[in-house]
């Protein structure tokens, strides 16, 4: 290891940069303020809020990522093509061991 003071210095050079309050009035004021923080309840509307607006952006995201998503992987199709396909093929539907066909 060395014997390289760095860390010594270092902490000699910062201890003007600290903060130390110096009177009893200070030490009282920042503990009435700790407290007081920590003593207060927030109020229903403040704590449904701080759930559901995270809640709500997140399904938004997700819900604009899936729009643009099928926006991105369905092209335009031309709507006579896609009635034509439909119509030329048969459809069959089973319905309680029922089977019935659909076709033109």
């Amino acid at each position: 290891m060395s014997d390289d003071k760095f860390l010594d210095r270092l902490r000699q050079d910062a201890r003007p940069l600290r903060f130390e309050p110096g009177g009893d009035v200070l030490w009282t004021r920042l503990t009435a303020k700790i407290r007081a923080r920590v003593a207060a309840q927030p109020d229903v509307p403040a704590l449904l809020a701080r759930w559901f607006r995270p809640i709500t952006a997140s399904f938004l995201m997700l819900a604009l990522a899936a729009a643009l998503s099928v926006v991105w992987l369905e092209p335009g199709r031309d709507s006579a093509t896609s009635v034509d396909a439909m119509a030329s093929n048969s459809v069959e539907i089973t319905v309680d061991g029922d089977t019935f066909s659909l076709t033109q």
